[in-house]
């Protein structure tokens, strides 16, 4: 009896110890769901309403957090100019980390970046799993969409606190992706970056000069495309990447998935292309042949 009495007390004050801890200030409570949402500060509040109804969460199934034009601008002030990051908060992003599945991201409304950009940034974060979303109620250029994402997952109930040298190295590939993307499309300033950092996290470049050597073999056929600037901005990131000291064999399958992902889109572009060109040159033919009648 004295076993059983002394097994209820502890049970008791197990259960009133936890209420007391989750009704402090300052100490998460978290829902039961591992999801994770970050609001732009400076949406107004039936912005944010209509934005948690897109990531179908309410504040009872989801830790919702704020994020401020300041978090976004300590990783990015460095790498993006004023006008591509404004002074408002805007862009929203949903995470939910997962044990297994990899990387699943969507995005909307964002102009600068796409998913493909946020998912390769977010191998650079460390991040193997999880559900991702970013979207904002109306169009923005999305620059910002990472430093939500990263915040999202280090307080969502599964994540982990990211190294800082990581969400810097991840946040400036993200923009610097986004920035030549304006020049040679988006989808080939993906694939561009993917296969670069692919080389320098397996070969380990020792100077600065190796790394240089791999860019600039990589960047060749963009010459044309891409200033000194835009290659030095890539150069500037490997660098960062290369320091991390990232394991290959651990990050092969996502950095090959994402190759084999932009090959799939980029053949299907191409082939779109094609077929336009096909239907313009008939549709020409046609017409001369009426002409000609």
């Amino acid at each position: 009896m004295k076993i059983k009495s002394f097994i209820s007390k502890g049970l008791i004050l197990s259960l009133s110890l936890s209420i007391f801890l989750t009704s402090l200030p300052g100490v998460p409570a978290f829902a039961d769901s591992f999801k994770s949402v970050t609001l732009g500060a400076d949406l107004s509040n039936v912005q944010k309403e209509e934005m948690l109804k897109y990531f179908e969460v309410t504040k009872n199934n989801a830790n919702i957090l704020e994020i401020t034009s300041k978090e976004e601008h300590t990783y990015l002030a460095k790498i993006a100019s004023e006008s591509e990051l404004g002074n408002k908060a805007i862009s929203c992003s949903y995470v939910e980390p997962t044990k297994k599945g990899g990387l699943k991201v969507t995005t909307e409304n964002l102009t600068w970046v796409n998913d493909g950009m946020i998912k390769n940034a977010l191998i650079t974060a460390g991040i193997e799993n999880a559900n991702v979303k970013a979207s904002a109620p109306f169009e923005v250029s999305g620059t910002a969409a990472l430093t939500g994402i990263l915040k999202g997952f280090e307080n969502s109930s599964a994540g982990e606190k990211i190294d800082e040298n990581k969400k810097e190295a991840a946040n400036e590939e993200l923009v610097t992706t986004g920035g030549i993307g304006k020049k040679i499309g988006q989808d080939d300033a993906n694939n561009l970056i993917n296969n670069i950092k692919k080389d320098v996290i397996k070969e380990k470049p020792k100077t600065k000069e190796e790394i240089n050597k791999i860019v600039d073999k990589a960047t060749e056929e963009y010459k044309t495309d891409l200033s000194a600037e835009d290659i030095a901005n890539i150069k500037a990131v490997m660098s960062k990447i290369n320091d991390l000291d990232l394991n290959y064999n651990n990050l092969k399958d996502q950095l090959n998935d994402v190759t084999n992902q932009l090959k799939d889109k980029l053949n299907s572009d191409k082939a779109k292309g094609f077929f336009a060109k096909l239907e313009e040159m008939f549709s020409k033919f046609l017409n001369e042949i009426k002409g000609a009648f």
